[in-house]
């Protein structure tokens, strides 16, 4: 009987406590009102927080580069400082100064997934709904299991269809954004963008994808993409909106690492073609958050940093990225400590001063250093 009174009154306090953090949530007056979120695929903690690996600039065999020196004097400097500011030069100089970067773990920073696979599909589903999705096992096009935070906030907010949008270079993102079809605007791959949405400064990039195709039948290039999404964000304005970047991962694969480089720089370049059409806008200006990151590590050494999986080492290993008006400027600082990636769902929608225990009871708790 007093176990059982025990647990009552320990069930009654953590039912309390519950509640009180959602009224001090609710309470809580946050300056943000939009989020982008951009996610780039398969960029290693190596690139991000040093730059070109030594190994492979110093190793063109195990590299794949076609101009190993060209691809040394572009981007090989003296210290990973100075190396991560060659190749991520907004990312560093404007960025991560108006936020927190996670994930560097030569700082004590720790980013992991929680899915047991280390790929893409699985990565993104739990980015997107808060915890690992079980029954997603492969990158095959299924549609989402679990309503994302895309579909939620959507729904919570009763927003239009096209105020909530993803776009995306790998066209697997159809059924990853969304587990109900058209609850959101996708526009993923090599796929035309329908009519309605279609602005004289998507055109060109809207013909050329089908023309200037890539090795990989499933994925375009990020070009496309960045200049659909920029376009997509000035004309729709959209509430929540994701770009999704694919480049930087596929020729990894491809074990061509000057080209890793290449889209790396490119996805820099994205970071400053977006973050410039935010600030022009009176809309977005100093009222939106940017979340970014990666969906999987890959591996360390010259062998196997071609590739990533629950076998090769590092695979689980990410960083994030959270800049905003709601973010204190800490850049790498302060950053020290373990983090998942099934706590961006609960992060965007802290940001919203929406509960992620509502959208789903097993989320993870969003990054408390990502608020002030």
């Amino acid at each position: 009987m007093k176990r059982c009174k025990f647990s009552m009154l320990a069930a009654a306090v953590i039912a309390l406590a519950a509640c009180e953090d959602r009224l001090a949530w609710a309470e809580q007056k946050l300056k943000t009102e939009y989020v982008v979120l951009v996610t780039i695929d398969g960029l290693r903690n190596e690139e991000l927080f040093g730059g070109a690996d030594p190994k492979l600039v110093n190793h063109s065999k195990r590299s794949g580069a076609e101009n190993p020196a060209r691809l040394k004097k572009k981007y090989w400097r003296e210290t990973a400082e100075a190396r991560r500011e060659a190749l991520l030069p907004f990312f560093w100089g404007t960025l991560a100064k108006q936020g927190v970067v996670l994930g560097n773990r030569d700082l004590g920073s720790l980013v992991e997934v929680s899915n047991p696979h280390h790929f893409s599909y699985p990565g993104y589903a739990e980015i997107l709904t808060g915890q690992p999705q079980v029954s997603i096992t492969s990158n095959k096009a299924v549609r989402s299991p679990h309503e994302t935070v895309l579909e939620y906030v959507g729904r919570k907010l009763e927003l239009p269809v096209e105020k909530v949008a993803a776009v995306c270079s790998w066209s697997v993102f159809n059924a990853i954004t969304a587990k109900v079809a058209g609850s959101i605007f996708c526009n993923a791959g090599f796929e035309a963008v329908p009519p309605k949405y279609l602005t004289p400064g998507m055109a060109g990039a809207n013909d050329a994808q089908f023309k200037l195709t890539t090795p990989w039948d499933t994925v375009r290039h990020d070009w496309v993409t960045l200049t659909i999404a920029n376009e997509y964000l000035k004309s729709q304005q959209p509430k929540l909106f994701y770009v999704a970047l694919a480049e930087t991962d596929d020729w990894g694969h491809e074990r061509r690492y000057d080209r890793v480089l290449q889209a790396a720089s490119y996805f820099d370049e994205s970071l400053r073609v977006l973050w410039g059409t935010l600030q022009a806008s009176p809309r977005y200006r100093g009222k939106t958050s940017l979340v970014i990151l990666t969906d999987h590590g890959r591996g360390h050494t010259v062998d196997n940093w071609t590739s990533h999986s629950s076998k090769v080492p590092g695979s689980a290993e990410i960083w994030i990225a959270v800049i905003g008006p709601d973010t204190p400027n800490r850049g790498e600082a302060g950053s020290k400590g373990s983090f998942s990636q099934s706590q961006v769902a609960a992060t965007i929608l802290r940001l919203y001063g929406l509960d992620h225990r509502d959208f789903n009871p097993d989320c993870a708790r969003p990054i408390g250093v990502a608020f002030k």
